[in-house]
């Protein structure tokens, strides 16, 4: 007699997908924790190499660069090979680079190898751990996202310290070494990354009516957002009719129609959370995973063509200036600290200190934009502004307190502007054409801080000062507050030109 074994459903919400959080958490935390601790490297580089400040910011000048173009790429390897697969792979590349990179042979050696290896081991992880929750998470998505990504701000807090110690103890080529290590848990992780594809049917597709009932509750959720075209909603934003997606009436469910990656429709609910994340919630038919197309270009997964938005394109240039300031200071800022007397453990604490702020911006700025008191954009427009008047400050003192509460600040003003990037995106551009303007803008906000990171080495290496860099970094912040917060000015010039499109389209039918 043969047995029929039965796969358990899988762990919605519960069981193993806690576990998911956890590998998401120890992702960010070595990935953010690293990346953002790249300035006391900086600094190890150019004195063990006796360079220039431009030469000894490009391995994290290629790394990002390398993973503005592989991290989508590395979402479309995990829909063949899983997320799993991927993200040890990713592991396990960065382990090797930044453990060879220790060698210390040379300055391009070690740009070639830290800078591709971080770069590609980065882009695998981020995206695919979103994914992961997402799969494993329904009722308590928010939350488990929220925790999450917590540990890239708990990462910024907790390795510059560290990293400072290993230096001051080990050299550079041991720091190089034990960090390699570190970051070979991120391995860890991945395993934890188990493919749903291994647990058997949902309860729902037995006939299970259970978690029905939550469904309704995310539902009512969405309803209460949905709002008709020229309406304007409680952040105060003004919806158009290309924005509103419809609700198809004659469905048990009523969730909104989206197109999925081959043009037809899937069943999606959208749910904007407290920690700024935004989650589509597919049905189970359509979380299955698309298979890829086996010819045909890649570069399909940007689509410029959304460059014509005049909304789209201010949100692009915004994102790419207030990025270039915002990423590019923290990377130089233990050269600054430096500068002014401020070395060792002390400029590393500094930058533990910008990791603090950011934490608790996150959840406070998350919500605040949920009581709809402000604009979203407006907060955003706000934490920019105030960002970038935070870093010119630093122009003007060297004592250690006020310089700990100015990072305090800069940690803080900045985690309000991440955590409301993809937030404020959605309020501009609407649902229906929120994944391909993100890729577009994370692709040009990714590529202008690697331009960025040796446009400033230079500057540093042309004045002999550290002034120019925080002028032109306050300034890209300051500057993209202000033309976000004139947004409502954009929204009427795209209103004009999609006007005259239509009145183009039907004279020339």
């Amino acid at each position: 007699m043969n047995r029929v074994i039965t796969k358990p459903p899988p762990p919605i919400d519960r069981g193993w997908a806690w576990m998911i959080v956890l590998g998401v958490f120890i992702c960010t935390f070595f990935m953010v924790g690293i990346a953002k601790s790249y300035g006391l490297f900086l600094l190890a580089f150019r004195n063990e190499f006796q360079t220039s400040t431009s030469l000894a910011t490009m391995p994290m000048s290629v790394a990002s660069f390398v993973y503005a173009f592989g991290a989508p790429t590395a979402l479309l390897l995990a829909e063949k090979f899983t997320a799993q697969k991927v993200v040890i792979a990713g592991a396990t590349i960065g382990l090797i680079g930044i453990a060879l990179s220790s060698l210390l042979l040379s300055m391009p050696y070690v740009i070639v190898l830290y800078g591709l290896c971080v770069g590609m081991a980065n882009s695998s992880f981020f995206g695919n751990g979103l994914v992961m929750i997402g799969k494993y998470f329904r009722k308590y998505r928010s939350l488990a996202t929220g925790v999450g990504l917590a540990g890239a701000s708990i990462g910024q807090f907790a390795m510059p310290p560290i990293i400072q110690i290993l230096l001051d103890k080990y050299s550079l080529s041991g720091t190089l070494l034990i960090v390699s290590a570190l970051y070979f848990h991120v391995a860890v992780a991945g395993a934890l990354f188990r493919p749903i594809e291994k647990y058997g049917p949902p309860p729902e597709a037995l006939g299970n009516q259970a978690p029905k009932e939550e469904q309704k509750e995310l539902l009512n959720d969405i309803k209460k957002e949905t709002v008709e075209p020229g309406e304007s909603v409680k952040n105060g934003a003004t919806v158009q009719a290309d924005d509103v997606v419809p609700l198809d009436e004659s469905r048990e469910d009523k969730s909104p129609m989206l197109p999925n990656q081959n043009g037809s429709d899937v069943d999606m609910k959208a749910v904007l959370s407290s920690t700024g994340s935004i989650h589509l919630l597919p049905s189970p038919e359509a979380e299955k995973p698309v298979a890829l197309p086996k010819k045909g270009p890649r570069w399909q997964m940007f689509d410029f063509k959304v460059l014509y938005s005049i909304v789209t394109l201010l949100f692009t240039l915004v994102s790419f200036l207030v990025f270039f300031g915002y990423f590019n200071f923290i990377i130089f800022l233990p050269s600054v600290l430096k500068s002014k007397g401020i070395e060792h453990f002390n400029g590393a604490l500094l930058i533990s200190i910008c990791g603090a702020g950011d934490l608790i911006a996150r959840i406070g700025t998350g919500i605040l934009a949920d009581t709809n008191i402000i604009a979203r954009y407006k907060l955003k427009s706000l934490a920019c502004f105030l960002c970038g008047v935070t870093i010119l400050i630093f122009l003007f003192t060297d004592k250690m307190e006020v310089l700990g509460v100015l990072s305090f600040l800069y940690g803080f003003f900045g985690g309000a502007y991440v955590i409301l990037f993809s937030v404020v995106l959605l309020d501009l551009v609407g649902l229906s054409l929120m994944s391909k303007n993100l890729a577009v803008v994370l692709l040009v906000q990714g590529v202008g801080a690697s331009v960025g990171q040796i446009f400033l080495g230079m500057s540093r290496d042309a004045t002999g000062s550290h002034n120019l860099i925080l002028i032109l970094c306050s300034l890209t912040m300051i500057v993209g507050g202000v033309l976000l917060f004139a947004y409502p000015l954009f929204r009427k010039c795209e209103e004009a030109r999609l006007q005259r499109l239509e009145r183009r389209q039907m004279l020339n039918p």
